[in-house]
């Protein structure tokens, strides 16, 4: 059984109308690890984080999921074995938190009890009280208790494997800060593969074990933080380092 819990061999996609989003992509994830996707608009980040649920399909190469291609799962049931948090958090409106946490254990035929006892661990897991929140609808929360329902959502049926598509992006500076730390609690407390899309050199330096920095469809750099600090592989790498040493020294 190999460690890596995602792989990417030789990936490249081409849509439709001539775009080519990914080029030759050799990467890994192990188990237990938080990737961390960097890449400005264009990069092909977004687009392999959806080729991992066959929300997208590559033009090229295999994916793998846990050792087995993933163009051999079922897509639907692959989905509900991973988590997946979007950039909006993306709940449904009308649907009460409790509903929106509950829908994947309600597809896999989880018992009310079951369902009721997931939900309470999850809320207090990213400092929601059951009590006050699950009754109420997303409109009625702020956006990072929005954002912290989404996380419980992706975790509901307890998957090995998370994807968030830049889950703090769209918040403002002290909330997106909150909520960076408790994504470090949430890594410290439940091993969860993770894979993290962020347009924030910081962020990602702050949250992912290993980094991968895409430009153009291509790795330019797969490394922890100070690897990429200390032997930048591309000029790319090495002006996003110098832009994350700016921020830090002010």
């Amino acid at each position: 059984m190999s460690t890596w819990e995602l792989e990417a061999r030789q990936i490249s996609k081409q849509f439709p109308d001539g775009t080519c989003a990914l080029q030759d992509i050799d990467w890994r994830v192990q188990k237990g690890e938080t990737m961390a996707l960097i890449g400005e608009s264009g990069s092909g980040k977004t687009t392999l984080l959806r080729l991992l649920n066959r929300l997208v399909e590559p033009s090229s190469g295999t994916i793998l999921i846990q050792d087995r291609p993933a163009k051999t799962q079922d897509p639907i049931t692959l989905r509900r074995r991973l988590g997946y948090v979007p950039q909006d958090g993306d709940l449904f409106p009308h649907w009460t938190i409790r509903h929106n946490v509950c829908l994947v254990p309600q597809l896999l035929g989880w018992t009310t009890d079951q369902q009721r006892d997931r939900l309470n661990t999850l809320l207090t897991l990213v400092n929601l009280d059951p009590a006050q929140v699950a009754d109420r609808y997303p409109i009625e929360l702020s956006g990072g208790q929005r954002q912290r329902v989404a996380v419980a959502r992706a975790l509901a049926a307890d998957p090995a494997i998370v994807l968030l598509d830049e889950p703090f992006s769209a918040l403002d500076p002290l909330t997106r800060h909150e909520l960076q730390e408790q994504f470090l609690s949430l890594k410290t407390q439940l091993h969860k593969t993770m894979v993290l899309i962020t347009h924030d050199i910081s962020e990602a330096f702050r949250l992912g074990d290993r980094i991968t920095v895409l430009k153009d469809g291509r790795i330019h750099q797969i490394g922890t933080s100070q690897a990429l600090i200390d032997t930048p592989a591309t000029p790319y790498v090495a002006s996003l380092v110098q832009h994350h040493l700016g921020l830090e020294r002010k």
